[in-house]
């Protein structure tokens, strides 16, 4: 079975959650154009993230990605660490 068959998308097409740079501005757009539009939840509040997937809903009726990555936050090394 096709991507666009499972999501109701026109195109096999995913957008790539950016985290820290991206906000529904761009999984909107995407949606718009027949992709599918993708969130990063990873640095979001819960808050933040019903009202990114409200916005989203508000004005596309499309799958949508919501991409919840937790990195581990590596321990501070000053020794290699530039400031």
């Amino acid at each position: 079975m096709a991507i666009q068959e499972l999501t109701g998308s026109q195109f096999p097409l995913i957008q790539a959650p950016m985290a820290g740079v991206q906000d529904s501005e761009l999984a909107i757009a995407v949606a718009k154009s027949g992709g599918i539009g993708s969130i990063a939840c990873a640095m979001l509040s819960a808050d933040a993230i019903e009202r990114e997937v409200n916005r989203f809903r508000g004005q596309a009726q499309t799958s949508l990605n919501l991409n919840f990555t937790c990195p581990s936050v590596p321990k501070a090394n000053p020794e290699v660490e530039c400031e």
